[in-house]
């Protein structure tokens, strides 16, 4: 019954506010779900996966699975990327998986300033587990949900999603932007009885920054020390998500504490907070590897319920053998 209730509340709180994308707390290591613009960005071939799991205590309410590939080819004058994504809502109730590709593009602006524009095209799946949803005709006001359904069911969810964004940067400052849902799949299972029922997904906008400041020349690991104050803005529909962090950078350690606040519109155009929290993420940089681990703390209504956030992140830069031309940049943003 737990299960069933846990369904009915995520799924109206997706649907109602028109299946919002996974989210990441490490925005800068989940890079190809961030903006495509960031493929390619360290010039090597890169491997990245991650293993979030939101609100734990709420019967795993958000599980998300995020795999990456990407590298640099100088003859595309830009970088590749492949992207598989899978995410679990509802202890698995609504299931969204994709395929996504990307192709970026740099342009040197001058001897500081380069910019790189991104492309991204994503095959998308839903899938709704129909014997785990309750719908309002089985509620009974006394007995509870009693009733066989009339509403029809429909089919898995099948769309193309089209992404694209740009970063523009510096050896000590970035400035990002990326565009989501630029076609407005449709991406409804249900259906009327006359006709076939839309969902369009809304378009989701994403503004993303951060400066390096240098504190020492050689820390503690004999490298160089630095903080880097950063900001993510997503905006999709009726949702706000604010974020505001800073890392701090000694050599092979990262060290980072974000703030989000998260603002939603229901259907009376009220304001709820739901998802308000502070956040630490550790790193650590080693021989071409990188593990990063965060914890999100909630300091909302669902902090005594939901335990928190706890996202796994591992990172390989391979190694290439030849030189890139010289006048192609790394990007210079986190790697957390």
């Amino acid at each position: 019954m737990l299960k069933k209730i846990l369904f009915v509340i995520t799924f109206f709180l997706n649907f109602n506010i028109q299946s919002q994308d996974p989210v990441f707390t490490q925005f800068f290591a989940n890079a190809l779900q961030l903006n495509p613009a960031l493929a390619g960005r360290d010039l090597s071939p890169r491997f990245h996966t991650t293993y979030r799991n939101q609100w734990p205590g709420l019967n795993n309410a958000f599980i998300t699975y995020n795999i990456e590939y990407d590298q640099f080819a100088d003859k595309l004058h830009g970088g590749l990327g492949f992207q598989l994504l899978h995410d679990k809502t509802g202890n698995g109730s609504l299931n969204t998986t994709s395929f996504s590709s990307i192709y970026s593009y740099q342009l040197i602006i001058n001897r500081q300033w380069s910019i790189n524009f991104g492309l991204k095209g994503s095959f998308v799946q839903k899938s709704l587990d129909w014997k785990n949803a309750v719908w309002g005709d089985q509620i009974d006001p006394t007995l509870g949900v009693v009733r066989p359904t009339q509403q029809p069911q429909g089919n898995n969810s099948l769309s193309f999603d089209f992404s694209s964004g740009l970063i523009l940067f510096s050896d000590k400052m970035f400035l990002g932007a990326s565009v989501d849902h630029l076609n407005r799949a449709n991406e409804t299972f249900f259906y009327n009885v006359n006709s076939e029922s839309t969902s369009k997904i809304p378009i989701r906008a994403s503004f993303h920054g951060g400066y390096k400041i240098r504190i020492l020349q050689n820390g503690l690991f004999h490298k160089e020390l630095f903080l880097s104050p950063e900001f993510v803005i997503d905006l999709q529909s009726n949702l706000k998500r604010y974020n505001f962090g800073t890392y701090f950078v000694d050599g092979i350690f990262d060290l980072g504490f974000w703030y989000r606040h998260t603002r939603f519109l229901d259907s009376n155009n009220e304001n709820y907070s739901p998802q308000d929290a502070f956040v630490v993420v550790l790193g650590v940089e080693k021989n071409n590897l990188k593990f990063g681990y965060s914890f999100d703390i909630n300091i909302s209504n669902l902090a005594t319920s939901s335990l928190g956030s706890h996202e796994l992140s591992f990172t390989i830069d391979l190694p290439e053998k030849r030189v890139h031309n010289s006048k192609f940049r790394v990007v210079q943003c986190p790697q957390f």
